[in-house]
């Protein structure tokens, strides 16, 4: 029942526009936020997509995927106003983590992880602003890729922040998502010589268990590419660039929604309503200082590793929370989580995610980041780890 309870609109059977192309075999599910031709987009909340007309035509990825044989089985729920990352939506149906009951789905676009992670869908596409596909990725043990900026068409996605959005591509198979970033997310830079991976220590402490962290010591092992660590990424570095995505996106988020929102009188989850009153607090002094911030931050996070290397983070800070966790230790966990996605979303690097172990019955992963335009990068490292 459930099933079928996430889905703003599904087609029965799945809608094929071609039967041949190397996606042929593919089923994806597209988060409520991406246009189909009929369909009403929405961004999580019924009272907006009510005042709002179907589109005329699919969004440009999914017109591209389709030209090549993929099979779309719907659009499927997203988180209030398209930036929660809990996973929890009132206003729909309660989503549940497929693989790790006791947890949270995560978000925004909960329900394109939920549909890949049971097998309903190969691939699940999204707007990846603030972590929205990469979260709920992590969170159900699947793989997570955001493309670099500019590499994927972005038209017919109902935009969150301008500066941000992006798409973003779940699977449960790295096959299915490098080959994504080979077909649809081109042209990127060849890979000519993997130099090896850089290791972020002071992040992982900083979230990992001694246990959890001997796991990812022992997976290392099994990454036959030159490792070594740098202590400049740090809890310092990943506020400082959190706190520049909040300031750029309030502007932008506010512009598009603010005079709705004040019409509407929502009675949102206290985790929305939280981000949406830091949005709300930023003025336009902070908010343009931020947006020249922003490529002094990209050059000085970019050169703490080589451009022929990869960077490893972990993908979630620590445990991921269960279902009931209160509000202070959800307030705490969501803060640190927005910190860890907002690098690439900033810096407009390409980042992938990876499922890595389970820990207390409890998924782990690790994300992989590359300067700009080193997409197959990240794709070779990870092909590597798991060969």
């Amino acid at each position: 029942m459930l099933d079928q309870a996430m889905f703003a609109h599904q087609f029965e059977p799945p809608r094929q526009d071609s039967a041949s192309g190397v996606f042929r075999r593919h089923k994806i599910a597209v988060s409520h936020s991406v246009s189909l031709e009929a369909c009403v987009s929405g961004i999580g909340i019924p009272a907006w997509s009510e005042t709002r007309t179907a589109a005329s035509q699919d969004a440009g990825v999914v017109k591209t995927m389709m030209a090549q044989g993929a099979s779309v089985i719907g659009q499927v729920q997203i988180d209030p106003l398209g930036f929660s990352i809990t996973g929890f939506n009132p206003f729909y149906a309660e989503l549940r983590n497929p693989h790790y009951r006791q947890c949270r789905v995560g978000g925004a676009n909960a329900g394109i992880a939920v549909a890949v992670a049971k097998k309903l869908a190969d691939l699940g596409l999204g707007n990846d602003a603030f972590g929205g596909v990469r979260i709920p990725a992590a969170h159900c043990g699947l793989y997570g890729y955001r493309p670099t900026p500019g590499l994927v068409d972005t038209t017919g996605i109902i935009a969150m922040a301008d500066t941000f959005d992006n798409i973003g591509v779940c699977s449960a198979s790295l096959g299915d998502l490098s080959q994504f970033q080979e077909l649809v997310a081109k042209p990127s830079t060849a890979v000519t010589n993997i130099q090896g991976v850089v290791i972020a220590e002071p992040i992982f402490a900083l979230f990992y268990s001694d246990e959890a962290m001997k796991q990812v010591y022992q997976h290392l092992e099994q990454l036959h590419l030159p490792q070594e660590t740098t202590l400049a990424m740090n809890k310092l570095v990943l506020t400082r660039v959190e706190k520049t995505q909040v300031a750029i996106a309030s502007q932008e988020f506010l512009l598009m929604y603010q005079a709705w929102l004040d019409s509407a009188e929502l009675d949102l989850p206290t985790s929305t309503q939280g981000y949406l009153e830091r949005l709300r607090e930023v003025d336009y002094k902070a908010h343009y200082q931020a947006k020249k911030t922003r490529k002094q931050l990209r050059d000085t996070i970019t050169a703490m590793w080589p451009s022929d290397k990869v960077l490893i983070m972990p993908s979630t800070p620590g445990a991921i929370l269960p279902r009931d966790a209160d509000q202070p230790a959800s307030d705490t966990f969501n803060l640190a989580q927005r910190r860890l996605m907002a690098l690439a979303d900033v810096c407009g690097l390409p980042q992938l995610t990876m499922p890595l172990f389970t820990h207390d019955n409890v998924p782990y992963g690790i994300t992989l980041l590359a300067h700009p335009y080193k997409d197959k990068l990240l794709m070779e490292v990870a092909r590597r780890w798991l060969n």
